[in-house]
């Protein structure tokens, strides 16, 4: 199964990953190493939690689509490491 997602959110992961000092691989994050994924993935709730809550501590629009990019990395990382094994 091939995921994607939209263009909006991809350029939100780019623009968290810069933020962060990290590199996406033009291949795409399918091929980051375990520990680039994790590195990506603790950036990516950092973010999270420093720009995507509102004042009643409920998501707004930018956490909503960081919890789908946290989704979506965490769901390459599960298919990588499964097809590993």
């Amino acid at each position: 199964m091939k995921r994607s997602i939209s263009s909006r959110l991809h350029s939100l992961l780019v623009e968290i990953a810069a933020k962060h000092s990290l590199h996406l691989p033009e291949e795409g994050i399918k091929h980051l190493v375990k520990q680039d994924r994790e590195s990506l993935i603790d950036a990516l709730v950092q973010e999270f939690s420093e720009t995507g809550l509102g004042s009643d501590d409920e998501p707004n629009q930018r956490g909503v689509e960081i919890e789908e990019i946290i989704d979506f990395v965490g769901a390459i990382a599960n298919q990588t490491d499964a097809s590993s094994d």
